[in-house]
């Protein structure tokens, strides 16, 4: 791994197997662990963790002041084959398992997903729009922060795509467009909507987004229930990897 001095510092000055920079994220990045987040939303990633046992509390306590620093309320931990120590060290340092939300599968699509007749999907491109597919997203991630749509919509921030069904926004997802592809991140669909083609064609609108961008491949992260709509679609599926988050300290 790259390491640049563990100041807080923009995408623009990390090492290139980060994301592509933007205002308003920012990173930290050391020999123990790869820190991530954008300002004022509700996660944050600790990536690629190659701690000592004896250097967890430290750990712990730097990624909580991360979260003071960057507005963030979680830090969720991912770890892999590589990572150490083992979770349970973890565990015991403070750390926290959800089970449902714990083994996740890496996925990466590199061919056409099937179109959706009769569901129109694309960007959100105004702000009313912005605040509807927010709201669904809200009804679908219930630890997902109360948040200032208009703060939101006025920073910068990676695209938000939407799928209307009979004028109503039916779900939504963000892109985060990278110079290897787009990643896919906050699916989400709205109750009444569900087994009526809104995810997948959300999906669609970002794979025919990333095919213009000149990088035409998908990856995302996938739970449990995501990964069967996302190996229908044909993500394959590239490694597994757990999760465990720590939540900051003032909350």
């Amino acid at each position: 791994m790259s390491t640049t001095p563990p100041d807080l510092v923009d995408f623009a000055e990390a090492p290139s197997w980060f994301l592509e920079s933007r205002p308003g994220r920012v990173v930290r990045v050391d020999d123990r662990f790869a820190l991530w987040a954008d300002l004022g939303r509700t996660y944050a990633a600790v990536e690629g963790i190659r701690l000592r046992e004896d250097q967890l509390a430290g750990a712990i306590a730097d990624v909580d002041a991360f979260l003071h620093e960057t507005g963030t309320l979680i830090a969720s931990w991912w770890f892999c084959e590589r990572s150490t120590p083992d979770e349970a060290a973890c565990i015991a340092a403070g750390l926290e398992k959800d089970e449902k939300d714990y083994v996740n599968t890496a996925m990466l699509l590199t061919e056409e997903p099937p179109s959706v007749d009769g569901v129109e999907a694309r960007r959100v491109a105004t702000f009313e729009e912005y605040v509807d597919a927010r709201l669904v997203q809200r009804s679908s991630f219930p630890t997902m922060r109360d948040a200032d749509f208009e703060a939101e919509w006025s920073a910068p921030h990676d695209p938000l795509y939407a799928a209307w069904i009979d004028g109503r926004i039916a779900a939504a997802g963000r892109a985060t467009f990278a110079s290897a592809g787009v990643y896919l991140t906050g699916g989400a669909t709205a109750e009444w909507a569900r087994g009526r083609g809104a995810y997948r064609a959300v999906v669609r609108a970002r794979w025919d987004d990333a095919v213009a961008a000149g990088t035409p491949a998908l990856g995302v992260g996938a739970g449990s229930m995501s990964r069967p709509i996302l190996e229908r679609l044909g993500f394959a599926p590239v490694h597994e990897y757990r999760r465990l988050q720590s939540v900051r300290s003032d909350t």
